[in-house]
């Protein structure tokens, strides 16, 4: 008996040493791993101090898009998912802005639309099927496309669905107001025409210099904008939901308009009291039409009131005209451009 009871004291001191020495290593393993993890987020943080933080706010949506094997998967822009044949042959483009993506991204077409603006130069003898609020069905059809380029809710267009769908005619609906959406039709794009060399020239490389020019901003200042938006018709005001204005947004601008106790139609209206009160610093026009005839509006409809040459903006030469090719229509490929154009009139001393 004694015999056996030694035994057991012998072995429960083994086990404890064993144990004693397991929670030491586990100490050590436990204490390692968070002197890693210390480490790691002081070197993270050293890194965003001293301004290394190299992450880009872009090209989240563009990761969403699903590439098959044979096919290319992703939601449109009626928010349905929808899945695309690579390789279309016969394309027929309803919207000339998609027009010019798709010819960046390797494609081609064998219908287009009408147009009064520039269109790549390999799309200007390609058969024209009426115009972008009025195409030609009749025709479209007996061409017998295998996809069909549209942009819903665009009068004319969002109409055509059902008469696609009944002729089994797949079709794109895309729709797109600022850089990322950019990023995700060139994604979509690309990937149709099997080319991501493209997706990368177009995309990811420019997606890379934009941002550069984002981490260059001041996070001390917030100039205030008023971004007019005038036609031979009317001037109204455009708000940070127009590519203009997300990229006035994304260079830390602030948009006199917004009033979150109004709506977007109520904050459209220009407003010569509301214009007064808040004083921008920047006064940035978009054009449609003839300069010259939008001018002689503007003179006589806003600046022939007594205090518009009081503002701010307009006393200290920033009341500024914007180019139409970059701020009009959309710039696509020439996106790096546009950002740069308005960061030089907002941040001269920095990105001039």
């Amino acid at each position: 008996m004694k015999k056996i009871l030694v035994i057991s004291i012998t072995v429960c001191m083994i086990l404890s040493v064993i144990s004693g020495c397991n929670q030491d290593q586990s100490n050590e393993v436990l204490q390692g791993q968070d002197n890693e993890v210390n480490n790691e987020n002081t070197n993270n943080q050293d890194d965003v101090e001293n301004g290394q933080d190299d992450k880009n706010q872009f090209n989240i949506l563009a990761d969403e898009v699903i590439i098959n094997e044979d096919s290319v998967t992703f939601i449109d822009g009626m928010d349905k998912e929808v899945t695309i044949q690579k390789n279309p042959q016969k394309v027929v483009c309803l919207y000339n802005s998609y027009l010019d993506l798709w010819y960046g991204a390797g494609g081609q077409v064998i219908g287009r639309i009408e147009s009064r603006t520039k269109v790549p130069e390999k799309a200007m003898d390609t058969e024209i099927v009426g115009s972008m609020t009025s195409p030609n069905m009749e025709k479209i059809i007996s061409m017998q496309p295998d996809l069909v380029i549209i942009r819903p809710g665009m009068r004319g267009q969002t109409e055509i669905i059902p008469i696609l769908e009944q002729n089994k005619i797949p079709y794109l609906a895309i729709e797109y107001d600022n850089f990322d959406q950019y990023l995700y039709v060139t994604k979509i794009f690309t990937a149709l025409n099997e080319r991501d060399d493209l997706f990368v020239k177009n995309g990811l490389d420019i997606s890379d210099k934009v941002q550069e020019i984002i981490n260059k901003v001041p996070e001390d200042k917030q100039p205030t904008v008023l971004l007019m938006f005038t036609s031979t018709r009317n001037v109204s005001v455009k708000l940070e939901n127009t590519f203009v204005g997300d990229m006035l947004y994304d260079l830390g601008a602030k948009n006199i308009a917004h009033d979150a106790q109004l709506t977007n139609e109520e904050m459209e209206i220009f407003s010569m009291e509301k214009v007064i009160e808040r004083d921008p610093d920047f006064i940035l026009v978009q054009t449609m039409g003839d300069v010259d005839e939008i001018k002689d509006k503007l003179i006589k409809d806003v600046e022939s009131n007594p205090a518009w040459g009081a503002l701010t903006a307009v006393k200290e030469g920033r009341y500024i005209f914007l180019p139409k090719d970059l701020y009009l229509y959309k710039p696509n490929a020439r996106y790096y451009e546009a950002y740069l154009g308005l960061a030089k009139i907002l941040y001269p001393d920095i990105f001039n």
